[in-house]
C-alpha cells in the first residue's frame, strides 16, 4: 500500500536555521525601549526538540533578572512559532552591560539650563554662490572658446585678449586704474571669505534641541518672536493700547503706550508678561527683555479714593408725647 503524499519524508529545521531565530528574537525583546544586543548564539536540535543559547549585552541601567527574562521569553516563544519546534531549554547569559546614551542626556528644560547650546543653521548663500559660479563659468568657456579658436581653427586671437594683454603690459602697479581694480578685488574677496566663515539667517533664532529628535533642529524667525510678544503683553495687561517689539538676536525692546491705568502697576505687568512669554518660546539664549511704557496725551493719573467720614448722630425727633387728661 502506497503512503499518503504528506507521510512522505520529513521536514528537518537545521541548527543554523534556528540560532539565527534566537538571535533575532533575543533582540525583538522590549527593555522599555531599549534593545538587547547579541554577541554570539548556538542552537541544537534534536527531533521535535530544541535547545538555545544566547549571550545578550544589556543596556545600564537594568535589573538583570527582570531583563533577562523578558529576553528569554522572547526568545523562546519566536523560536516556537517560527521553526515549530519545543524549546527545551532557553538560556540568556549576559556577558556585559552597555551605557544607554539616550537615557543619560537630560532634556533641555530640566535642571538649571539647557545641556546643550544649539547653533544657528548655516545659510546656504545659494545668491552668491550661484553668481560667483555664473561668472567664473562664463570667464572660463570664453577664454576656452578662444584657444580653441586659435589652436584648433587657426584664427587669430580675439580683440579682448589682445589688448588685455597690451594694457597689462603698459601699465604698473602704481597706476589708479590698477590700485582702483586691486581695491575691488579685495573687498570681493573679503566679502566672499566673511560669507564663507559666518553663518548668515540673521533673521532667525535656535530653539532647544528636542531629546531623541537625531540632528533635527528648530528654529523660530525673529518676526514671528515678535508677533507673539505683542499679542501676549495686549492680551495680558489692560490699559495698553498700542505695543510695539523689535527682537534681536539678544535683547528684545518693547515700546507700549499706556491709555488708562496706573503707570508703575501696568509697566510690572508688562515686564512679567514679557518674561513669561520669552521662557515659553523655548528659546537655546534667553533674550534680554527691555520694556518702554509711555501714556497716552490723554492719559491722567488715577484718582486716589476717599472715604466719607461717619455722619455723627444728631437729635432724635418723633412724635409729641400724648397729653394726662383727668377722667
Amino acid at each position: 500500500m502506497t503512503a499518503a503524499p504528506a507521510e512522505r519524508g520529513r521536514t528537518v529545521v537545521a541548527d543554523r536555521a534556528v540560532r539565527r531565530i534566537a538571535e533575532r528574537a533575543a533582540t525583538e525583546a522590549d527593555l522599555g525601549g531599549r534593545r538587547a544586543r547579541v554577541t554570539h548564539g548556538t542552537a541544537a536540535v534534536h527531533g521535535s526538540h530544541a535547545d538555545v543559547r544566547v549571550d545578550v549585552r544589556l543596556p545600564y541601567p537594568a535589573a538583570l533578572g527582570e531583563t533577562g527574562e523578558r529576553v528569554r521569553t522572547r526568545m523562546a516563544d519566536r523560536v516556537a512559532e517560527l521553526s515549530g519546534l519545543t524549546v527545551r531549554a532557553a538560556t540568556v547569559r549576559v556577558q556585559s552591560l552597555a551605557a544607554d546614551r539616550a537615557a543619560r542626556s537630560p532634556h533641555p528644560s530640566d535642571g538649571a539650563g539647557p545641556s546643550r547650546r544649539a547653533r544657528r543653521p548655516w545659510s546656504g548663500r545659494r545668491v552668491p554662490a550661484a553668481l560667483v559660479a555664473l561668472v567664473g563659468t562664463g570667464a572660463c568657456a570664453l577664454l576656452l572658446y578662444d584657444v580653441l579658436a586659435v589652436h584648433v581653427a587657426g584664427r587669430g586671437p580675439a580683440a579682448w585678449r589682445t589688448d588685455a594683454v597690451d594694457w597689462t603690459a603698459t601699465h604698473g602697479p602704481g597706476d589708479t586704474a590698477v590700485v582702483a581694480g586691486g581695491a575691488v578685488a579685495a573687498v570681493l574677496g573679503a566679502w566672499l571669505l566673511w560669507l564663507a566663515l559666518t553663518p548668515g539667517l540673521r533673521g532667525v533664532l535656535p530653539m532647544a534641541p528636542v531629546p531623541g529628535g537625531g540632528p533635527r533642529r528648530a528654529v523660530l524667525e525673529r518676526s514671528a518672536a515678535a508677533e507673539l510678544l505683542r499679542d501676549a503683553v495686549t492680551a495680558a495687561v489692560p490699559g495698553v493700547t498700542d505695543v510695539r517689539v523689535r527682537c534681536g538676536r539678544r535683547r528684545v525692546r518693547v515700546r507700549a503706550r499706556l491709555g488708562f491705568g496706573d503707570r508703575t502697576t501696568t509697566r510690572t505687568a508688562v515686564r512679567t508678561a514679557t518674561a513669561a512669554t520669552l521662557d515659553a518660546l523655548g528659546l537655546t539664549r534667553s533674550l534680554k527683555p527691555r520694556v518702554t511704557l509711555r501714556p497716552e496725551p490723554h492719559w491722567r493719573p488715577p484718582e486716589p479714593t476717599t472715604t466719607a467720614p461717619p455722619a455723627e448722630p444728631g437729635p432724635v425727633t418723633g412724635p409729641p408725647p400724648p397729653k394726662e387728661t383727668d377722667s
